[in-house]
């Protein structure tokens, strides 16, 4: 019976019926033939086509089989690897896989007549791991090509490191965890925090580092800066010279006549103080006598502090602890942040801050040496005799005379550097 035409009715219901697998006993490796019933296959095997390429196949039937029986075990491991790597498949998963694709080579035409002596050799040989369970035959394969391996370690190492990684990072945080529990054991178990109003410029913030070769011109500008407010409490032993005090409004006095150029004098004003609080918080000192000596300003030189500012730099210097190094002004100061740890060289950074910006830091032991920061004996220096951390409060013995205060609040004395 002819062939049906391309197109015609005929045609496109054999190809519909041909596009799903057939069974294998009706399949014909070498004439690539799939028969749909027995009768098919029977006149099939008695065509002279049929014929002539079961004569070719006795001519060299070892190496023929050989041939489709190396290209059925290449693409069968070929589908366990690309789709399924290393892992445990079953065996007769991947054989569907495999015979999904109509052009593949069937079994019929291998050394194998089962899946099961398939997957036994593949054992053997050592190509796959093998191993049999209620649920059939599972297998897994050994990857053996090199730049493969390699990734697969560079891949483990990368894992590890970053393992590593994350096991330091969480080795800091719970430094810093044990660093804010002692903080709040220091406070007394409680920290209270208070919203305040931060009245500065509108630049913002301002971070300011300086090298060795730049300490003169800094000391130039803190100068400049004291003339204008002074400072009434200076430690006893500073070398600086005594700055005159400003009046109440916070301008300057009329400068002294000097020979010095029209340069320097325009940098004399350039320097000038660059946070100027408004005149309520300036206080005359008939005032600050009707209060008790205590005053709304308390910085001092070489005193250490703790920053409290979240915002400055992104929060690196949240809770880190600083040396008051230069006061510009009464509520301003140059501060020295210190190394956050022992084994940590992350400190030397000079700050320019506002003194709601920092807290003083209360000594964990008795015995040792503290600025007194407000009152009536500013700027003495004191020795720690007791710390009651419910009330926030201390009991001090001054170092000039032998004289005891007690009930001096936290915010009064600091830890002196």
């Amino acid at each position: 019976m002819p062939k049906a035409e391309r197109g015609t009715p005929k045609d496109i219901a054999n190809r519909i019926k041909s596009k799903g697998l057939q069974k294998l006993k009706f399949y014909c490796q070498m004439c690539e033939k799939q028969c749909r019933d027995a009768n098919g296959f029977k006149c099939h095997l008695t065509s002279e086509s049929h014929l002539r390429q079961m004569k070719i196949f006795s001519d060299n039937a070892g190496g023929i089989l050989d041939k489709y029986s190396k290209e059925f075990e290449k693409s069968y491991l070929a589908t366990l690897r690309m789709r399924h790597g290393t892992k445990r498949v079953n065996a007769n998963n991947i054989y569907q896989e495999l015979i999904s694709d109509k052009q593949h080579i069937h079994m019929n035409a291998t050394h194998w007549a089962t899946l099961t002596d398939f997957v036994q050799y593949l054992g053997k040989t050592g190509k796959c791991v093998v191993e049999e369970t209620e649920r059939g035959w599972f297998v897994s394969y050994i990857e053996r090509d090199a730049s493969i391996l390699a990734r697969k370690e560079a891949l483990q190492r990368r894992e590890e490191a970053e393992k590593a990684l994350e096991e330091a990072e969480a080795q800091r945080m719970e430094i810093q965890r044990m660093e804010a529990a002692k903080a709040l054991d220091r406070a007394g178990g409680v920290v209270h925090t208070e919203a305040t109003k931060l009245e500065r410029s509108e630049e913002g913030e301002r971070i300011k580092v300086t090298l060795g070769t730049g300490m003169t011109h800094k000391k130039n500008f803190t100068t400049k800066a004291a003339s204008v407010f002074g400072d009434d409490a200076e430690d006893d032993d500073d070398e600086e010279e005594e700055q005159p005090k400003a009046p109440k409004l916070g301008i300057p006095p009329p400068a002294p006549p000097s020979k010095k150029s029209d340069s320097q004098q325009s940098f004399g004003k350039r320097k000038a103080p660059l946070f100027i609080e408004p005149k309520s918080k300036k206080r005359s000192k008939g005032e600050e006598r009707e209060e008790s000596h205590h005053n709304d300003y308390w910085l001092y030189r070489d005193i250490i502090v703790r920053i409290i500012s979240k915002t400055l730099g992104d929060g690196k210097y949240f809770k880190r602890k600083a040396v008051i190094a230069k006061v510009i002004d009464k509520y301003t100061a140059e501060v020295e942040v210190l190394d956050s740890g022992p084994d940590k060289q992350d400190g030397g950074d000079i700050l320019m801050l506002d003194q709601d910006d920092l807290e003083t830091v209360i000594p964990k032991e008795t015995g040792k040496k503290v600025r007194i920061l407000n009152g009536k004996y500013r700027g003495e220096k004191a020795r720690v005799e007791d710390l009651d951390k419910k009330r926030y409060q201390a009991t001090l013995r001054l170092s000039s005379e032998d004289r005891v205060l007690e009930g001096v609040p936290y915010e009064d004395f600091s830890k002196l550097a």
